[in-house]
């Protein structure tokens, strides 16, 4: 499994603690930013469901070499119909969990700045309330796939606007053997609610 350069390298910034990143947030950052290759430029999925519970946190490692490294907290929020990222997250807003296929589900993140571009990766369940994360990865589909479901524009190389695109890309990534990601330990209701 590849991630693309641009996701490695927002991931690497995110856990190298640097100034202008915020700590607890760059575990969902990373949470997040796994989607960096395919995205679309509003929502494809809908009808969301809080199936991480009403709020919670999320305890999000990186995984290189077989190690759990760059530990990272974040808060999120359900508001009805996603996810809301809680405190200073810089670059992404909110994001939904989609049931796809067996254990896996479909993330669904938007980023925090203009043009608020719409990201996606997959999370395998791997125990209860564990999940592997990874991008969705335009190279984990054959050459005829990429060619017939990305649109290339000048800011994406990867374009979609369908939910049959989205699943193909996620069968892809599916099917691939995991060299590389992150790991997440989710804690449903352990932060009190935002007051009001």
């Amino acid at each position: 499994m590849k991630f693309s350069g641009k996701s490695l390298n927002n991931i690497g910034k995110f856990f190298r603690g640097s100034g202008r990143f915020f700590p607890a947030g760059g575990a969902l950052l990373a949470f997040l930013a796994l989607g960096g290759c395919i995205s679309s430029t509003a929502p494809i999925l809908t009808d969301a469901k809080p199936v991480l519970g009403e709020r919670g946190q999320i305890h999000v490692y990186t995984l290189t070499d077989g190690v759990a490294r760059d530990p990272g907290v974040i808060t999120y929020q359900w508001n009805g119909s996603r996810y809301l990222v809680r405190g200073k997250s810089l670059g992404i807003s909110d994001f939904t969990l989609h049931p796809y296929e067996g254990r896996d589900m479909v993330i669904q993140s938007t980023s925090q700045r203009a043009p608020h571009t719409v990201e996606y990766g997959l999370a395998r369940r791997i125990a209860d309330a564990t999940y592997l994360l990874l991008p969705l990865d335009e190279n984990d589909a054959d050459a005829s796939t990429r060619e017939t479901l990305c649109t290339k524009t000048q800011d994406a190389s990867c374009r979609i606007a369908t939910t049959e695109q989205i699943f193909a890309f996620a069968r892809a990534t599916a099917d691939k053997q995991f060299e590389r990601g992150a790991l997440a330990v989710v804690l449903a209701g352990s932060v009190p609610a935002a007051r009001r």
